[in-house]
């Protein structure tokens, strides 16, 4: 990743709080990981072969 380049990440609507709050690509880039930001539920998605280019997602 270049130094100016906007960091990856996926839009995420955590329904135990009922909040919205990003999670972003790991370093190893292999997932994608972050916390609720109200209960600090931890969420982490991973990257592969026959996922999806779906970039919003809902938490429960």
């Amino acid at each position: 990743m270049e130094k100016n380049e906007p960091r990856k990440f996926l839009g995420v609507m955590f329904n135990c709080c009922n909040v919205y709050g990003r999670i972003y690509k790991n370093k190893a880039g292999t997932h994608y990981t972050g916390f609720c930001p109200k209960c600090m539920k931890q969420i982490k998605i991973k990257i592969g072969e026959g996922g999806t280019s779906e970039r919003f997602f809902n938490s429960y």
